[in-house]
């Protein structure tokens, strides 16, 4: 069903199903997203924190689903309709616990705490780092803040000020720790079971250091890193195989 026709009842449903799935706990605060889309950009809609919102986790997650439909056709004007089914679309949740900031950084995004984060791009086939990048990466953060058609908006004005002010520390932490970032990532490659190159992201909060995303590489932003020489081609085969044995 499309979400502007889900009732009242639908909603209660899904909120009762999403405290069992995820064992939530009211007294504790999560992140959430779907299989491809965390509405991070729009942070209120990702980060629950209160017992109520706890118990309404459901709507937001349904929410959100439909809000990635929306963004499927995006312009810089806000959420587009009809809402459109193909790469945003998943039928997978997640309910993660939240990570507190313990550093104080300033928000951006209607709440995001600005951590300094690391995008590194490995190779699980070969074993190696192929790159690295800060995730916040200060030309693409400026252009995007001051440069877009939206730029004069309030909030696209607030997070470019907010950007600017604490950029140089963003890029202080992250020349200070990228190489140990580098290193503790091709601890891990051994025993990563994929297969293909893969972009991972590092966040640090104080003195730890979180992976809270991958993605495969081609999908990524800030590929440029990477020397082009190391970029593989990806073919993606979406026709089923269907044996006459099966029919």
């Amino acid at each position: 069903m499309e979400y502007t026709e889900l009732s009242s009842t639908t909603f209660q449903i899904i909120d009762q199903f999403c405290q069992k799935a995820f064992e939530l706990d009211e007294t504790k605060e999560y992140f959430i997203k779907t299989g491809v889309f965390s509405s991070k950009f729009d942070f209120r809609n990702a980060y629950i924190h209160d017992a109520k919102e706890v118990k309404e986790i459901g709507e937001y997650l349904l929410f959100i689903s439909f809000q990635a439909s929306c963004f499927a056709h995006y312009d810089l004007s806000g959420r587009n309709q009809p809402s459109i089914y193909g790469a945003a679309t998943t039928n997978e949740w997640v309910v993660r616990e939240f990570i507190k900031d313990k550093e104080n950084n300033p928000c951006i995004y209607k709440g995001l705490p600005l951590h300094t984060e690391y995008r590194v791009f490995i190779d699980a086939d070969t074993k190696e780092v192929l790159g690295i990048n800060p995730y916040w990466d200060p030309d693409v953060m400026k252009k995007r803040f001051g440069k877009e058609a939206d730029a004069n908006n309030p909030d696209m004005v607030h997070d470019y000020v907010i950007y600017a002010a604490h950029e140089k520390t963003l890029m202080e932490r992250y020349e200070k720790n990228k190489e140990k970032v580098q290193r503790e990532i091709m601890k891990l490659l051994p025993f990563l079971d994929l297969r293909g190159q893969w972009s991972i992201d590092v966040m640090q909060n104080g003195e730890d250091f979180w992976i809270i995303d991958m993605a495969l590489a081609k999908d990524s932003a800030l590929l440029s890193c990477v020397p082009k020489d190391k970029i593989k081609a990806v073919e993606e085969d979406w026709i089923p195989r269907i044996s006459i044995k099966e029919l």
